[in-house]
């Protein structure tokens, strides 16, 4: 299986081809503003690089989210784009099981997390169960305080893997019953991402595949704000 897989979910861009679950190339860009004309090329770099043509490819893998909206949302509509043109599969990835898959040496919960600014974090918890990552809390968007909190209650070994160990240490001197060990994650591992997309399954809508914010935009929190009458679910990019 001929595999095309990428991130552009936070900061750091990875586009990886894969044989299987076996990286054969792959290209990085650390520069966040520049994911939106850097994607395309790298990935016709790669391609060039094996000697693949568009229509070799059985399988294109993306990581959904959470993270950057901009880049979720490019991520997606490019894996989307791909995978209807050239009528080929389309997995989708967690992108902080990603982040957790890199620690597959671990023996304890895997706490992959991404910043969401004000003291709130993107977040999962993981663990590798007969050597496969298995999702022990679903990814949801909360503050650190709630994480440290619910954490604090737990008893087996713990790892927080994230690009930075300030934010961490900062929210864990808060609560020092929390052992827990701090991993810097800063560039999502091409290999993790190619394993996880190998092993999941294809979407069955690719219609209604779409981006995993995990919380709501700053248009629609005011939006609500401003039309407190209408229902929490609501969909506001219809309405507007």
């Amino acid at each position: 299986m001929k595999i095309l897989a990428f991130d552009s979910s936070n900061q750091p861009l990875v586009v990886a081809v894969a044989e299987n679950d076996q990286v054969l190339a792959t290209a990085a860009d650390l520069d966040l503003r520049s994911h939106s004309v850097k994607l395309l090329p790298l990935i016709d770099q790669l391609m060039q690089k094996v000697g693949w043509q568009p229509q070799d490819l059985d399988r294109i893998v993306v990581a959904q989210g959470p993270g950057s909206f901009t880049g979720v949302r490019l991520a997606v509509t490019t894996a989307k784009v791909l995978a209807w043109t050239l009528g080929i599969e389309l997995v989708g990835v967690s992108s902080l099981a990603v982040c957790a898959q890199s620690q597959s040496d671990f023996s304890g919960l895997i706490i992959p997390w991404f910043n969401a600014r004000n003291q709130n974090i993107f977040t999962g918890i993981y663990r590798f169960q007969t050597s496969s990552l298995q999702t022990i809390s679903p990814d949801q968007h909360l503050s650190w305080t709630t994480l440290l909190s619910r954490l604090a209650k737990v008893s087996q070994p713990l790892c927080l893997v994230g690009a930075d160990l300030t934010l961490p240490k900062q929210a864990l001197a808060d609560f020092p019953q929390v052992q827990a060990q701090l991993v810097e994650e800063k560039l999502p591992q091409a290999q993790a991402l190619v394993q996880l997309g190998y092993l999941g399954q294809p979407v069955t809508d690719l219609d209604h595949f779409s981006p995993r914010y995990l919380r709501k935009t700053q248009a629609e929190l005011t939006w609500q704000e401003k039309n407190p009458q209408l229902k929490e679910n609501t969909d506001y990019v219809e309405d507007v």
